[in-house]
Formats: C-alpha cells, sequence, structure tokens
C-alpha cells in the first residue's frame, strides 16, 4: 500500500507540474505558481520545479517568495547551477553585491559553460571598474573565445578596463 501511495504522489506531482508549464505556456502566471506549489507540496525534492517557481515570483514582482524558492531548488540539488545564477540575479537586484558574487562563482564552479553566470558576474563589478571584472572576462574568454554571444561585448569591456 505504501508503495502504491508514493507513485500516487509522483503521478500527482507530475500532473501539476504539466500543468504550471500549461498555464505559463498561456501567459496565466498565477495559476502557473499555484500548479508549481502543489507540484513541491506533492514533490518536495524537485529542484527543477522551485527553480521555475523562483522564476514565475521574480516575472510577477514577489522577490522574496522567488529567493526563497531558489534557496529551496539548491536545497533539493546543491548541483543545480542555474538556481545558483538566479539567486545571485535577485541578491545583485538587492544590492547584496557581495552575497550574489558567491552564487555565481558558485554557478561557474559547478557549471564552467553556464555562461549567463560570467555575464552576471562581471556585471556586479562593473560600475567599479575592478580588476575583478576584468579577471571575470578573461575567464569567460578563456572558457568561451569567440564563440558565444557575449564574446565581443567581453573584448570591449577589457578594452576599456585597460585604459588608464
Amino acid at each position: 500500500a505504501f508503495e502504491r501511495c508514493v507513485s500516487l504522489y509522483d503521478a500527482f506531482a507530475e500532473a501539476h507540474l504539466m500543468l504550471a508549464q500549461i498555464y505559463y505556456e498561456d501567459g496565466d502566471l498565477e495559476r502557473s505558481v499555484a500548479a508549481y506549489e502543489q507540484t513541491v507540496r506533492f514533490d518536495s525534492r524537485n529542484a527543477a520545479a522551485f527553480n521555475n517557481l523562483g522564476f514565475i515570483y521574480k516575472k510577477l514582482d514577489r522577490l522574496d517568495e522567488a529567493i526563497k524558492a531558489y534557496e529551496l531548488a539548491i536545497a533539493a540539488d546543491t548541483l543545480f547551477a542555474q538556481a545558483y545564477n538566479n539567486l545571485g540575479q535577485l541578491l545583485k537586484m538587492r544590492r547584496a553585491d557581495e552575497r550574489a558574487v558567491g552564487f555565481f562563482r558558485q554557478a561557474i564552479a559547478i557549471k564552467p559553460d553556464l555562461a549567463e553566470a560570467y555575464v552576471n558576474l562581471a556585471g556586479v563589478y562593473k560600475d567599479q571598474l575592478t580588476d575583478e571584472e576584468a579577471a571575470v572576462w578573461r575567464m569567460f574568454l578563456e572558457q568561451f573565445g569567440d564563440g558565444q554571444q557575449y564574446s565581443q561585448h567581453a573584448r570591449e569591456r577589457l578594452q576599456i578596463l585597460a585604459t588608464p
């Protein structure tokens, strides 16, 4: 009986996950949130659902809830690089730059080919015109070369930073 109950919870979680995605695609963010919330009630280890929930909370300007959702995504899967990056973005928006830097660096450590994390990390340093920004752009170019959409921007920023 226990095994059947577990599979029933999995089925409910999966059904709500599909509903959440359908509602999101239809532009019904509130119903999508409700379905994702049901998904994680049935499957509290579903890191992707927490991450998606955080993304929608952010779109709805419910930033405290978005932060909590990203934290729960990371707790569910400590190797979920995108959730670290997403949490870093919110912290950067809140001017918690030092914390944001840590999350961006963690995202890069987990997934060195996550270009967005490099761009976000460099963005923390952009207004400061520091050596840290240059170091991030050099790491980006070492990882991606000219094969990424931000490669030209990286070269331009390095040129600006090198100008006394």
